[in-house]
Formats: C-alpha cells, structure tokens, sequence
C-alpha cells in the first residue's frame, strides 16, 4: 500500500465528536475529509468537505462516500460490519469488516482475547430459558449484557439470582446475551493500541472512573506498576496483531483485588479515554488514527504531562443554560476545554470534556473536584 498524503481525502463514517475531533486533525495536516452521517446537524459537519447525509446502510449513500475517498475508516463501533465490508469492494477501508465484527459481539469478543491467550472475566452465552437453568450459583453476582449494541452502561443489569437474571433477560427482550462474572475491582484501565501496514505504537496506560455506566474522569498514567503496565501493553500488541486490525483501537481491561488482569471489550476507533492525548501527549488519537489508514509513520505517543480528563454530560446545562465557563477558564492556567458543538443538551448525552494538565496528580485531582463543585456535580 502506497502513502496516502495531503490533499487526498479521508472518508470516515459518522459524524459525531469523535469524527468531528478526527476530522480537525486531518484538515490541520491539509487532507479533506467527507462524512457519512444521517444527522444534518452533526458535530463534524463544520470541519467537512463533503458531508453524505444518509443511513449508514445506504448503497447510495455508501458509493458516494466511497467516490470521493481516498481510504475510509469510522467513528463508531457499531458502523454495519456489511457496509463496511461493501466500501472495502469499492475502495481502501480501515479496519476491515472482519475485525470490526469481532468487537461487535461481546461473545465473540471475550472468545478472541481467550485465544490469545489473554484472560477475562468468567461468562456465559444465554440464548433461551434452559440456559439460565443450567448457570451455576458460583457465576453470581453477574452482569447480564445484550451481545450486540449498548454501550455507557446501556443494555446491561446487574443480577444476584437465578430469578433475578430470568427477570432481567426479560427486560432485555430476550435478545442473545452474555451474563459475565462479576469481580472486586482494584482498577478499571485502557489502552490506546495503533497498528499501520509497518508497525504498532501503544499509548501509556490509564485508570478510568465511571459513573453510572458513563466514563467520569480518566487519569493519565494509570497509577499502577510497571510491570502490569508492560503486561497490558503487550496484551495490547498480541490483540491487534491478531486481529489483523489497521487503525487505532481501544481496550479496556479489568485488575482485580487479587493482581488478575482481565481484558473486558475493545472499540474499533478512537475512545473517549483517550481524549487526554489531545492535550498531553506529542501525538493525539486522532492525528494517530489518520497516521494508521494513511500508511504513514505513526507519531511519538509519549506522555510529556500528567493529566485528568473529565467527562462534560448533558446533566450540566440545566434548561440548556450555559454552564459557568467563565469561572472555570478566569481562574485555572493549566485547563484544556474541548466542546462538540451538539445542538441539545440531555441527560448522559457527552456535550465535551475538559482536562487538567500538570506534574502533581494528586494536584490534578484537587483542581478536578474544585471544577465539578463549580458545575453542580458533587
């Protein structure tokens, strides 16, 4: 594969912050880029030359992306593994159809990290009643997920019981699901993994927190030993080896109380934990992903600041009234404030997100809290 270089255009499917986010770095490079997104008023569409209003399982909308790019990639994990597969017919896509419909379903996702020899929480396929039946009470509590979709803690119940879990596939419609083991956590972490045609490149570790299924804060690095870091980078490697995957992938991964490191789930594109490169690293995700797919070197990843990010939902613009960033950017040196630009404010909806940047971590966390106070939060 040849070197694709400015000002060829970069096709991505969706069209939200983190396409918008990609899209800001290509154009600071000098490519175009086009989207393909049914909202007409999407986060990215500012920073497009071509914006393909259409579903994403449009052959129509689907050529015409494929028309006007040079390679194409995408924003959202669950972008149809089948029309992804259809654009590759049609021009260079990355990551192909066949690794992105791996991290489509929690099954064969958990199966994948097992085969390379890469442990993860213990869990059960559930597809009818006798299922439920045959689970053994040493598998609770759990969390019964939907296999496929859901995400931010959507599509997913914890359960104690049998009835309980018979309950709540009810409630998930009796669709397909995985009921995972749950485990006492001593750290939630991710990794940010790049892979071109020539080489990989992984980003430092780093400890999340959410808060009712939505990530909060993510702390950069992860405040964990040496050598868990080095196991969960090259846990990180051997996974988008195997994959055969071309692009920049996210993996989250569980250290238990005992010192177990678990993989949990992947997603085929930038992750909202790795917002903080942006700020603190010497190549961001996004410039990285358009690195990837262009078959250039892959940039630096070091880490040349500590840093917090936090996650800015919905639930802070109360009545859609302006949160107080003037108290926030009057009074703090060291803040980075990122907003996507989305028409409406809901609940749980992720309106941007703000990092902290600085030597001292336990620092970082106090300015962290300061800030929530400010915005209602704590």
């Amino acid at each position: 594969m040849d070197k694709i270089i400015p000002p060829q255009c970069l096709g991505i499917m969706g069209g939200g912050q983190l396409a918008r986010m990609f899209a800001i770095a290509a154009k600071q490079i000098g490519y175009k880029v086009a989207i393909l997104e049914p909202d007409e008023n999407c986060p990215a569409k500012l920073f497009a030359n071509y914006h393909i209003v259409s579903k994403y399982d449009d052959k129509i909308g689907l050529d015409n992306l494929a028309k006007h790019s040079t390679v194409i990639t995408t924003e959202f994990e669950n972008a149809p593994a089948e029309s992804m597969a259809y654009l590759e017919q049609k021009t260079l896509t990355f990551p192909k159809h066949t690794a992105i419909a791996v991290t489509q379903n929690r099954i064969t996702e958990k199966t994948f990290f097992n085969s390379c020899g890469i442990k993860t929480t213990m869990f059960r396929e559930i597809n009818t009643l006798s299922d439920i039946a045959q689970i053994n009470t040493d598998m609770f509590p759990a969390i019964l997920k939907t296999n496929t979709l859901g995400y931010d803690g959507k599509g997913q119940v914890k359960v104690n019981d049998h009835a309980e879990l018979e309950q709540a596939w009810e409630t998930l419609s009796q669709v397909p699901s995985i009921l995972e083991k749950m485990v006492a956590l001593a750290h939630e972490v991710s990794i940010m993994v790049a892979r071109s045609q020539n080489e990989i490149s992984c980003y430092p570790v780093v400890e999340n927190v959410h808060v009712n299924g939505i990530l909060d804060i993510t702390v950069a690095p992860a405040q964990i030993s040496k050598g868990i870091a080095e196991y969960i980078e090259q846990a990180a490697k051997t996974i988008i080896d195997k994959l055969d995957y071309i692009g920049i992938l996210g993996i989250e991964f569980f250290i238990t109380e005992t010192g177990e490191i678990l993989a949990n789930e992947m997603a085929p594109r930038p992750h909202n934990s790795g917002h903080y490169t942006l700020d603190a690293c010497m190549t961001s995700q996004f410039e990285q992903q358009v690195r990837a797919i262009c078959n250039l070197k892959l940039g630096n990843t070091r880490l040349f600041t500590n840093a917090i990010m936090l996650n800015l939902l919905g639930d802070i613009w109360p009545e859609n009234k302006t949160p107080p960033w003037d108290k926030i950017l009057g009074k703090y040196d060291n803040i980075k404030l990122h907003l996507y630009d989305k028409a409406e404010a809901r609940p749980g909806r992720k309106m941007g997100h703000l990092t902290v940047l600085g030597d001292d971590i336990s620092i970082l966390y106090a300015q962290i809290n300061e800030i929530k106070l400010l915005l209602g939060l704590n």
